[in-house]
C-alpha cells in the first residue's frame, strides 16, 4: 500500500494509474474479431441506443450509460465485467470445440481449420490474452494505491466478475429484454424496414415464441425507450364528389 500522500499528490497518483489502465483497455477493443454493430455502419440513432442498452445489460456495475468520470470503483467494475465475459466466451468456445471432436473426421478438422470463417479466432485469442495481461496489471498495481482506492477497485472488480454468465445461451445473459435487443441490433436493417410495431412484435413472436416475447404492449414500450418510431398509416385519400345543381 502507498504511504500517506497529500491530497494533490494522491489525486495525481490515482489519475495516472487509471489513465494507464484505460489506455491499455482501449488498445484491446480493435482485437475483438466480432462486433454487434461494426464501425462505419450508417445506422439510425435507435440502433446506437440499442447498442448502449446491450452494454448496460452486459456491464451493469460499470454504469456505461451514465456520463461519469473514471474512478477506481468504475474501472474495477469495467475490468471485472470484461474479464468475466472473456472467461465465459472461452468456456463457450471450449464447449463447442469439444462437441465437434466427437463427430468430425480428420479431413473435416483439417478443412475446418483452414476455412476463412475460423481465421478470426486468432483475433479473439489475442484479445483474451490481452485481457488476462491487463487484469494482472490492474490487480497487481492496485496494491500501490491508497487503501480507499484499492478497496473500491477490488470490491467492484470482484462484484462485476461474479456476474459472469452461467450458461452459453443469449437468454442467460442479463434480463429477458437482452435477446430482443441483440436481435434488433444484428438485424437493424430488417427491423427498420418493417411497417409497424405490431409487425415487429409478430416477427419476434415467430422467432422467440410468444411466452418469451409477451404482449404487444411490451414491444411498444421497448420501441419508445430506444426511439424507434414507425410511420403511422396516413388517412386514405378521398375522391371529391361534385354535385350538380
Amino acid at each position: 500500500m502507498v504511504q500517506e500522500l497529500h491530497n494533490t499528490d494522491l489525486k495525481e497518483h490515482r489519475t495516472k494509474w487509471l489513465k494507464r489502465l484505460a489506455d491499455e483497455y482501449i488498445k484491446l477493443e480493435p482485437l475483438l474479431p466480432f462486433k454487434l454493430l461494426p464501425e462505419g455502419e450508417d445506422c439510425p440513432t435507435w440502433a446506437t441506443r440499442v447498442e448502449q442498452e446491450i452494454g448496460a445489460v452486459m456491464l451493469p456495475h460499470a454504469k456505461v450509460k451514465e456520463e461519469m468520470s473514471m474512478t477506481p470503483q468504475r474501472m474495477g467494475a469495467l475490468l471485472g465485467h470484461e474479464c468475466g465475459i472473456a472467461v465465459w466466451m472461452m468456456e463457450f468456445f471450449g464447449q463447442q470445440s469439444a462437441a465437434e471432436q466427437g463427430f468430425m473426421s480428420k479431413e473435416l478438422k483439417k478443412e475446418k481449420k483452414e476455412t476463412p470463417e475460423t481465421a478470426g479466432s486468432s483475433g479473439f485469442e489475442k484479445w483474451y490474452a490481452g485481457m488476462r495481461r491487463l487484469a494482472k496489471i490492474a490487480l497487481c498495481s492496485s496494491v500501490d494505491q491508497s487503501f480507499e482506492d484499492m478497496t473500491d477497485f477490488l470490491l467492484a472488480f470482484s462484484k462485476a466478475f461474479a456476474c459472469k454468465p452461467k450458461a452459453g445461451a443469449v437468454g442467460d445473459i442479463g434480463n429477458p429484454t437482452f435477446e430482443i435487443f441483440v436481435f434488433m441490433l444484428i438485424r437493424w436493417r430488417f427491423v427498420a424496414g418493417l411497417k409497424s410495431v405490431r409487425e415487429l412484435h409478430d416477427v419476434l413472436v415467430r422467432f422467440f415464441g410468444p411466452h418469451r416475447i409477451g404482449e404487444l404492449k411490451r414491444i411498444e414500450k421497448i420501441c419508445q425507450r430506444i426511439g424507434l418510431h414507425y410511420r403511422k398509416p396516413g388517412r386514405p385519400k378521398t375522391t371529391a364528389i361534385i354535385q350538380t345543381p
